[in-house]
């Protein structure tokens, strides 16, 4: 790279990442970033920009410092390659896809990002690590079809810079970014490309070109010819199901006469999912009754053709209907889209250290049981969250299990976790049944004496009253803002607190405990507690699947789950075993009692600047899987799950001195997708009445489906129109045999079509 402000493009030199990383964090490249990004003037940002130091993602170094083509080094290459994402609309899709792709065991691209940033325009940087035997192109080619956005192929060339940003832009770096491969991977990818005739660097021999790679071709050559092989789907959809169903869209497949255009208008929508590559659409078009010759010329004159990168709102829809289309065909469940997250194999040493002693299939729930206890030690210590607005550590844990599989695997940990409160309750308690001896011991004539005011108690049963609670969190609040901490056996616990079976002031505890507001009860009496105090309150509850799904029924659209953390024990062969498990002794305690203290000492606001950028990214992973799974409670739960994720992360942020790792980012992601994992088996179903339920009152009134058609449309036209619409049975045959009976449509046995009447047309039945 070069480091300096206003270096000449070309020289270039080997450098280091902690060189890379003073650049980003120097005050110069900060304002001229700032500079780029609030000025209107285009030639004014060129010229900014064209100041920013600058890196080469493809060679480590050039011959005698020259950025050039006849100065690469081929044993230099890094078998990486930055994609780079310059539609301002494509940044937030990319990006989540991006992620999304990280993590999906077995995928391909698992593993693969090494690096994101925002550019100097605040579009996108993605470092991926370059797939073995694939050339820069191919990989570039591939990895933006996987992320759904539109390929760039001046990002190609060999010799490409990247201009480098400031610290805040950079919002992902991996452990393998940048490193040089051991020696056996470089042979292995070496000989991939020498076994395909190309240089040690996927480099054509005697030939440095951006378009130097296996596949490069002319728009003359014919697919047949070029050995290309191409996808037969688009992110998991058959090309011939978009083809069929864009044709519908486009009125039918075309009459004699009508042909050319038709499919030149088809290659035009082709263009956005065929990486506007005529071979690649010629393999998926139809000819339609027209001549091959012809079809392949149309082809190529739809590509040569202006148009908008953006994708055609035509082939969204297209798109959004064959995903409905395989769903109802599959008749897949939402939560069957999502199996267990499996927990990292490296933990958070805190994390690590409090489930090792519990069997290997409850550690899993353990991993996310603790953190009420770990909170109970950290009251009234402000986070800064993504939004900037500031919360407290509440945790609040559901340990939902069948019979008999091990629930009662928290208790212990707990207890040990909480001994150094337990100690001080003692002393408390001690003192505040010496001060109600005193109020017995005097008759009624007599002064009664005030009760201390050094009482702090923070281990309360769950059977205790209201008035009891409320005392409670007004004498924990005057010690310093600290936090109660409860264990329930089971979750109808909660309702005995809150006077009964009061469902209503159960959620009412819940969200005010979540969001630390003030809560409290007004009496007239004398004798009688009157006191309002921040609600602080980490709990633990156990409960089966049956009898969470029956207390929290009533409950999944009103905020109250959201702001659960749920946790499970599933079935396995081993459940029916003795589970085995380690001592918790004096040496658990000591592992432990360090991070506790950390916990303690923690005060004032916290601002973790890469848990927030956790939770920014998380929130765009959880639109991204609504969309995914057509299910926009998933977007719902989500939204108050980040935020539980953030708190955890700020926990082992602070129990890690202050610092951010790798290891904690992987924890807590897998914490967001295990708990709503638990949420969305546990609860879809209830979600979904309860949504479609409001979604009938919010319509308030019904579509009329024949204005939704075309005049002239097709019976697969309105089968489309009612999956788009949410009936049940998409089957239109019903509803046309209805519309032709009462003369809103007629039916075209020539050309198979439906069309609107001249009696309905006039009349525009509503």
């Amino acid at each position: 790279m070069n480091c300096k402000v206003n270096a000449p493009k070309g020289q270039v030199f080997e450098s280091n990442l902690e060189e890379y990383a003073k650049v980003t964090k120097s005050d110069e490249v900060a304002s001229l970033i700032h500079r780029i990004r609030t000025t209107d003037d285009k030639e004014e940002r060129r010229k900014l920009k064209s100041r920013l130091p600058f890196r080469c993602p493809h060679y480590f170094r050039f011959k005698d410092n020259h950025r050039a083509q006849d100065a690469i080094l081929p044993e230099a290459f890094t078998f990486q390659t930055c994609v780079d994402i310059d539609d301002a609309e494509q940044v937030e899709k990319a990006l989540s896809h991006a992620y999304l792709m990280d993590k999906t065991e077995g995928g391909e691209w698992q593993g693969k990002l090494l690096h994101v940033e925002y550019s100097a325009s605040r579009k996108l940087h993605l470092d991926i690590r370059i797939p073995v035997g694939m050339t820069i192109k191919e990989a570039q080619i591939a990895y933006c079809k996987a992320l759904g956005v539109d390929f760039d192929d001046d990002c190609c060339s060999p010799e490409r810079m990247i201009y480098i940003t400031d610290e805040a832009s950079q919002l992902y770096t991996s452990p393998e970014w940048q490193t040089v491969l051991s020696d056996e991977e470089i042979a292995m990818r070496r000989k991939a490309f020498e076994e395909r005739g190309l240089d040690i660097d996927g480099q054509k021999r005697g030939k440095m070109s951006a378009d130097s790679t296996s596949t490069a071709h002319s728009d003359d050559d014919d697919t047949a010819d070029s050995g290309v092989i191409y996808p037969v789907d688009y992110q998991g959809i058959a090309y011939e199901k978009i083809v069929e169903e864009l044709a519908d869209q486009l009125g039918g497949a075309p009459e004699h006469g009508n042909r050319n255009d038709f499919i030149f208008l088809m290659s035009c929508h082709l263009r956005h999912i065929c990486n506007d590559d005529p071979r690649w659409i010629r393999q998926v078009m139809p000819d339609y009754g027209e001549s091959h010759e012809r079809v392949t010329e149309t082809i190529q004159n739809a590509c040569k053709r202006k148009q908008s990168a953006a994708m055609s709102k035509k082939m969204r829809t297209t798109l959004d209907l064959c995903r409905r289309q395989m769903n109802a065909e599959q008749d897949s469940e939402k939560h069957a889209l999502m199996s267990e997250p499996i927990m990292p194999e490296r933990l958070p040493t805190p994390v690590r250290n409090a489930i090792m002693n519990a069997p290997e299939h409850c550690r899993p729930a353990l991993a996310h049981a603790i953190f009420p206890a770990l909170a109970a030690h950290m009251g009234g210590v402000k986070l800064e969250y993504a939004d900037n607005t500031e919360m407290e550590a509440t945790m609040m844990c559901v340990l939902v299990a069948p019979m008999s599989s091990g629930k009662s695997c928290v208790k212990k940990p707990v207890e040990m976790l909480m001994r150094d409160i337990t100690a001080s309750d003692l002393i408390c308690r001690q003192q505040e049944q010496e001060w109600k001896d005193s109020m017995n011991s005097r008759s009624a004539n007599k002064e009664k004496p005030v009760r201390p005011d050094n009482i702090c108690i923070q281990i309360v049963d769950s059977d205790m009253t209201n008035a009891a609670f409320t005392q409670r969190l007004a004498d924990a609040e005057r010690a310093g803002n600290k936090s109660l901490y409860t264990m329930m056996d089971e979750i109808e616990q909660l309702a005995k607190m809150a006077g009964g079976n009061s469902r209503e002031m159960v959620t009412r505890i819940i969200c005010r405990n979540f969001d630390t507001d003030m809560y409290g009860q007004e009496r007239v009496g004398a004798q009688s507690v009157t006191a309002r105090a921040h609600i602080r309150w980490n709990w633990n509850a156990s409960t089966t699947p049956a009898s969470a799904i029956r207390f929290f029924r009533k409950n999944v659209n009103d905020g109250t789950v959201s702001r659960l953390n749920f946790c499970t024990i599933p079935q396995t062969e081993d459940n029916g075993l003795i589970p085995v498990y380690k001592r918790y002794d004096d040496k658990y305690e000591t592992k432990m009692q360090p991070f506790l203290n950390m916990l303690k000492e923690a005060k004032g606001l916290i601002v973790c600047p890469q848990a927030k950028r956790l939770a920014q990214q998380l929130s765009m992973l959880s639109v991204e899987r609504a969309a995914l799974f057509d299910d926009d409670g998933y977007r719902i739960l989500a939204r108050r799950a980040i935020a539980i994720t953030f708190r955890k992360a700020c926990m082992l942020y602070v129990m890690n001195e202050n610092k951010w790792s790798r290891v904690i980012e992987d924890f807590c992601r897998w914490s967001f997708d295990y708990d709503m994992w638990c949420k969305m088996t546990l609860f879809c179903d209830a979600l979904s009445e309860e949504r479609e339920a409001e979604q009938r009152v919010m319509r308030g009134g019904v579509a009329n489906q024949l204005e939704l058609l075309p005049e002239v449309f097709t019976r697969e036209q309105c089968r489309s129109m009612r999956i788009q619409q949410g009936c049940k049975n998409p089957n239109p045959k019903d509803q046309l045999a209805q519309w032709t009976k009462r003369g809103f449509i007629a039916f075209d046995n020539t050309t198979q079509q439906y069309q609107k009447t001249k009696k309905y047309l006039s009349s525009h039945v509503a």
